[in-house]
Formats: structure tokens, C-alpha cells, sequence
């Protein structure tokens, strides 16, 4: 429960932030980030029913409404499309979030060092979120961009600084600590998405400078 509960929470964060974007007519990735938007409501929404299904389960009523569902083909089938579809949805966000980036570069003037600057922000905020998820279990595995040996290294050093001084272990697991990894969560991104700006800024600096 504590996993479905930080995975709907920071979710459900980052479809709100991104509807409010995609609300505002003055940005360049403005139906970017409607589309993400909602990706990310239907993935709110699965991690959700999980978190009702684990918080509920033992219920006699839910027991009897799942052996009803299951006994039903046709719904059985419909359930399984829905979550296919919500990770359909979960797949979109990276990459709409990167052709969000594009539109913004697009409608800058220098596009160069814009280029530069919105990727160092994704590659910061990519790679801090993999290593969250990493260290944190969010999704039950490390992100694919884990796979980076650098990356790697840092979550797996991370995993062990952890796991000696038993931090997590002082946590309880309730929904507090589901609470606890979503802004943990939502913080990393947001902090990654801003140094990676920054040194892309840094290098844009430097390289106009040299020129």
C-alpha cells in the first residue's frame, strides 16, 4: 500500500502542476503538457484503486463485489484493458515531457544554447528520479536510465549508505511513509530539473564567452 499510495500521490502531483501549464495560453508546450496531464490522471487513477483495493482488502462487501467482477468474463477483460491502458499512459509521460522540451526550444531565439539548457534539465530530472525510484522501490524496480553505470553507482551507493545507518528502517510503513516518498519524490525531480538547468546554463555561459 505504501508503494500505490506514493506512486498515486506524486502522480496525481505532477498531473495537477502539469494541467495548470497546459492551462497557461503563453507557453510553447502548452498542448504538451495537457496531453501529459492526462496520461498522468489515468495513471493516478490505477495507483489509486490499488490503494483502495490493498486498504479495503478483507472486506466482506469487496470480497464479494471481486468474486462477482471475476466471475464476469466480459468485466474481467474490461479491468485488464484499464491497466494496460494506465501503463500505456505511464510510458507517454517521459517521452511527452521530452517533446515539451523540443516546443520550448523551438520557440526560443537561441535555440542553441536553449537546446543545451532544457537538456541538461531533463537529463538532471531524469536521472535523480531513477535513482529515487531506485532506492525508494517506486514501480518495483529501478528506471531503465539506471542502466547508466554512473547513475547506477550512485543509487546502488545510496542503497548502502541506507542501509547502514537503517534510515528507512526508522520510518514506519504506514501511509505516512507513502506520504514521505512522493514529496521525497516530487522534491528530487524538481531539484534535479533545476541544477541540470543550471549547469546547462553554466556551459551555455562558457561556451558564448569562448565564442
Amino acid at each position: 500500500m505504501t508503494v500505490a499510495l506514493a506512486n498515486a500521490l506524486r502522480k496525481g502531483w505532477f498531473a495537477y502542476t502539469n494541467g495548470e501549464k497546459g492551462n497557461n495560453y503563453t507557453r510553447a508546450d502548452r498542448l504538451e503538457r495537457k496531453i501529459t496531464s492526462y496520461c498522468q490522471d489515468v495513471t493516478t487513477a490505477n495507483d489509486t484503486l490499488k490503494v483502495v483495493r490493498e486498504t479495503t482488502r478483507g472486506s466482506k462487501y469487496v470480497d464479494a463485489l471481486s468474486k462477482t467482477l471475476n466471475s464476469s468474463k466480459n468485466t474481467s477483460k474490461l479491468l485488464e484493458w484499464t491497466s494496460k491502458g494506465a501503463n500505456l499512459a505511464g510510458k507517454l509521460v517521459n517521452p511527452l515531457l521530452c517533446v515539451a522540451a523540443g516546443a520550448r526550444v523551438l520557440n526560443e531565439e537561441d535555440k542553441k544554447s536553449s537546446f543545451i539548457q532544457e537538456g541538461a534539465a531533463m537529463l538532471g530530472m531524469f536521472g535523480i528520479e531513477g535513482v529515487i525510484k531506485s532506492n525508494l522501490g517506486l514501480n518495483g524496480k529501478p528506471a531503465k536510465y539506471v542502466n547508466n553505470r554512473f547513475l547506477r553507482n550512485i543509487a546502488n551507493n545510496t542503497k548502502t549508505f541506507l542501509a547502514t545507518t537503517k534510515f528507512l528502517n526508522k520510518i514506519p510503513t504506514n501511509r505516512l511513509t507513502g506520504i514521505l516518498k512522493a514529496a521525497i519524490f516530487v522534491i528530487g525531480s524538481c531539484t534535479g530539473f533545476a541544477l541540470g538547468q543550471k549547469a546547462g546554463k553554466l556551459i551555455t555561459k562558457n561556451t558564448t564567452e569562448k565564442e
